[in-house]
């Protein structure tokens, strides 16, 4: 029994070392296979060229930069009334017609004054008779002394209190007739003929348009920057390609408690009447012009957390490449950017293409200002 157990230990051991040497010899062709295989994509990675990347670029652009501020602002007529009556009485003519233009002075319309007529034609009756009893007791007493000194400045004040009668219904009987306080345009009126109407009751509305009052808010911060005469510019919704320009013509002297903005009012010329009363408008305000700076397309920006950067294309062994450089950005509109420091005039950046770039990616150029590079 102890020989068979040897030889079958003796086995048992020359079985593990044959499959040790087999699994030696697996792991080794395998690990030897994955070594070749890093080698041959390390030489190939070395020789390995980005294929160049097809880009749209622009110029950097030196030129003259027109800041402004904007604004929101609501319009305001220069003058702008109620018509009304001083007194009460039946509408008998009505002279004016709805969106009329009328001038200052011009009559819009007649109260019937058939009853303070009648009562200037009694008053004037009644001077007649006192100017005639005034003579009589004049003469009466400063020749005859027959009458005493007080029935002679009675008879005086007749004649004045029958003038001041005549003369209180003279105004009355023009107050019967409704004119245009100034020039402008006329509302909706609110009366017909037949109609009566009481002291203060509105007869019509009237403004003056041309020019009008733009009041817009301007933030406490911005106030250093704004004159009195400044030029601004007048946007309209309604004619989305229109521009009307105005100056400013006060600056409030009261900042809001809540806002902090501060009531700025500009006056605008209307000449077409496009400006209504209340009409929502948007504002630019004009500020110096700064000279010579440079500006490039917004797209060639890209924004990150760390910087903003640009892809500049330069020429490098007969190749065009895109090198990144950081840059300070300024004000932008109009799809253009300001760039403060890091671009040089004319020096070509990168408008589209950009995810597909890394520093030093080779590019090709597919605008017509590819033929500036070369």
């Amino acid at each position: 029994m102890s020989e068979e157990k040897k030889i079958t230990k003796k086995s048992l051991i020359k079985n593990f070392i044959i499959v040790f040497f087999i699994l030696l010899i697996i792991f080794g062709f395998i690990f030897g296979l994955k070594a070749f295989h890093n080698y041959k994509q390390k030489q190939m990675m070395a020789h390995f060229k980005m294929p160049p990347v097809y880009v749209s670029v622009a110029r950097a652009k030196l030129q003259n930069w027109q800041p402004y501020l904007n604004a929101i602002g609501s319009v305001v007529p220069i003058n702008s009334v109620n018509v009304t009556t001083q007194i009460s009485g039946q509408i008998t003519y009505i002279y004016f017609h709805s969106g009329e233009f009328v001038k200052k002075d011009q009559i819009l319309a007649q109260i019937d004054d058939s009853t303070q007529l009648a009562q200037l034609q009694q008053y004037k009756s009644q001077l007649i008779l006192a100017e005639f009893n005034y003579k009589q007791y004049k003469k009466l007493y400063k020749e005859k002394k027959a009458v005493s000194k007080s029935s002679y400045i009675q008879a005086l004040s007749t004649i004045k209190q029958t003038q001041a009668l005549i003369e209180q219904t003279k105004t009355i009987i023009d107050d019967t007739i409704i004119k245009a306080p100034f020039s402008g345009i006329l509302g909706i009126r609110n009366i017909s003929p037949g109609q009566y109407v009481n002291p203060g009751e509105t007869i019509i509305p009237l403004s003056t348009i041309n020019p009008m009052y733009v009041d817009f808010s301007v933030p406490q911060n911005d106030l250093g920057e704004l004159r009195v005469g400044q030029n601004i510019n007048i946007g309209i919704d309604v004619y989305p390609h229109l521009t009307l320009t105005g100056e400013i013509q006060t600056i409030g002297v009261n900042i809001n408690n809540v806002s902090r903005n501060a009531t700025v009012r500009a006056i605008v010329s209307n000449n077409n009447y496009l400006l209504k009363p209340g009409m929502f408008v948007t504002v630019q305000i004009l500020l110096p012009i700064k000279h010579n700076v440079i500006t490039i397309p917004t797209t060639a920006v890209t924004y990150n957390t760390y910087g903003d950067f640009v892809f500049v294309v330069t020429k490098k062994n007969n190749h065009l490449i895109a090198i990144t450089r950081y840059v300070t950005i300024g004000k932008q509109r109009n799809n253009t950017v300001i760039i403060k420091k890091g671009i040089k005039t004319n020096e070509i950046v990168v408008t589209t293409g950009q995810l597909k770039l890394i520093n030093g990616s080779q590019v090709i150029i597919q605008t017509l200002q590819k033929k500036g590079l070369k």
